[in-house]
This record gives structure tokens, sequence and C-alpha cells, in this order.
């Protein structure tokens, strides 16, 4: 599996829309939509199901997604930069200039971590200094 099956708006109105795996930077949940959020680095897309199916379906097709945490998938591939202090992982900069980030639970910092090591991807961890 190569591509998704997304909609530009919670609904579906405008139809549905192929998105390669390898441009989503994350997924998370909207519980007040009963969506999956799907963010790439410029466009917001949405999708149905639940984390648990799209982290099976996702890893069972050789993609590097892991838990962040109890409501976000995240694309370890695509991360760039990981702020150790804040748990806090980058994606790089979008068209606008703006650098998306997704946050990380405890738990979900340790995994992403250790997929990344095993992956060998070139990831950049920061921390700041403690005065």
């Amino acid at each position: 599996m190569s591509s998704i099956s997304v909609s530009k708006d919670p609904e579906g109105t405008t139809g549905l829309f192929t998105l390669d795996i390898a441009d989503i930077n994350y997924m998370e949940f909207e519980g007040s939509m009963y969506r999956i959020l799907v963010q790439t680095r410029d466009e917001l897309y949405y999708t149905v199901g639940t984390l648990k199916y799209w982290l099976t379906a996702l890893s069972g097709s050789g993609h590097n997604f892991v838990l962040a945490d109890r409501n976000t998938l995240i694309h370890v591939s695509n991360i760039v930069q990981i702020d150790k202090t804040f748990n806090v992982a980058y994606f790089g900069e979008n068209a606008a200039g703006v650098q998306p980030k997704c946050f990380l639970s405890e738990k979900g910092y340790r995994q992403v971590s250790k997929t990344i090591k095993s992956i060998n991807t070139p990831t950049k961890f920061i921390e700041l200094p403690l005065w």
C-alpha cells in the first residue's frame, strides 16, 4: 500500500483524493468530529477508522508509524528534528515557512527514539540547556 483515500473536508463533500503515505507526517483522532485528521507538510485531510486500524495497516505495509500519544500516530521517517526537552517532533519547513510539529507523550517519545535508531534516519535531537 503506498496511498490512502482521504477527503479535504470532514463530511467528504469534496470527494475522495489519493494521498501518498510518504507525505503523511501524522494522523490524529479528533473526537468532536469522530474523524482522523491526516496532516502533511502543507495540507490537512480527513479519513475514517480508528488509530489502531491505521497503525496496524500502515505498519503491516512496511511504513514506520508509531503511536506518539493516545490520539496521534506519527510517521517517524518524516521527522527531521526532535526536541528532547519538550517531546516535540518537527517535520521541516512547509511552503508557508512554518515548521509543522507534533507533541509526543513520554512513552511516545521513547518509542519514536527507538524507531529512529533502528531505521537509522538522519533525525537531529536537540535539547535545551538546564540552567
